[in-house]
């Protein structure tokens, strides 16, 4: 007997075979559809593109796809885009910015189905942008408060409490992010400043190593002073937390 991760598996498979699909949308189709993915990529429209072959993606770096959208018209009855973003693909409480930018993509899928009018296509992208407005981003606003409550023994600890996504590194708009949540919005250049100083390879991506470099630099930017403000450093500079070491800066 097969198990059901060894079916899902399998499936994801014959998805990826028979329809071209990414194996990020094929595993998603799979989990989410069962034995009705097939189905739904049937609905897919062509990319193209030498691979993905079928499968039109609704926002980047995501598995949601244009076909997701159709079988939800078509038989779940799905006639709002609000219900498209969060109960379809949850997109809305999974990343604010990326809803908003499948937001238009959606509505032409919607209309060309539903025979909306320009007119009732306009209301429906306002009221779900409205909605998704509605969500703090990608770090909820509960984040701030949980960054703030918690017991930090050293750097890393600080450091994984930013990696909200916890993919093991911090991105700008992660850090714009952070500010944003505990109080203290920074301006691009404020943001450009402090991302810029971190980033020390220039890749986009902070590790753990860059940001512990970054949080010893005795020239520390306005972000970094907020931060050990609002997380409870108080009075101390930079020099009395490297006084400190690395195990046992906050407690």
């Amino acid at each position: 007997m097969f198990s059901l991760q060894s079916d899902t598996s399998n499936l994801s498979i014959q998805l990826i075979q028979s329809h071209g699909m990414t194996q990020d949308t094929a595993n998603h189709l799979a989990k989410t559809y069962g034995t009705h993915a097939h189905t739904v990529c049937q609905l897919s429209n062509p990319t193209h593109l030498s691979w993905p072959r079928f499968g039109i993606p609704l926002v980047p770096n995501y598995p949601y796809i244009d076909a997701e959208v159709i079988f939800a018209c078509r038989t779940e009855y799905a006639c709002t885009i609000e219900d498209i973003v969060s109960r379809r693909t949850r997109l809305a409480f999974l990343n604010k910015d990326a809803a908003l930018v499948a937001i238009p993509r959606i509505a032409d899928i919607m209309q060309d189905e539903l025979q909306w009018s320009d007119a009732m296509k306009e209301e429906q992208i306002q009221i779900a942008t409205a909605y998704v407005d509605t969500y703090g981003g990608r770090i909820p606003n509960k984040h701030g408060a949980n960054l703030r409550n918690a017991t930090y023994k050293d750097v890393e600890d600080l450091f994984d409490a930013m990696d909200y996504d916890g993919n093991g590194f911090l991105d700008r708009a992660e850090v714009g992010e952070v500010a944003n949540t505990l109080g203290f919005p920074l301006t691009d250049d404020e943001l450009t400043q402090a991302f810029v100083e971190m980033d020390q390879n220039g890749n986009g991506r902070v590790t753990l190593e860059e940001f512990q470099t970054w949080w010893n630099n005795e020239g520390a930017t306005y972000f970094h002073r907020q931060l050990s403000k609002e997380l409870g450093f108080g009075g101390k500079n930079v020099n009395d937390i490297k006084s400190m070491g690395s195990g046992a800066f906050l407690g």
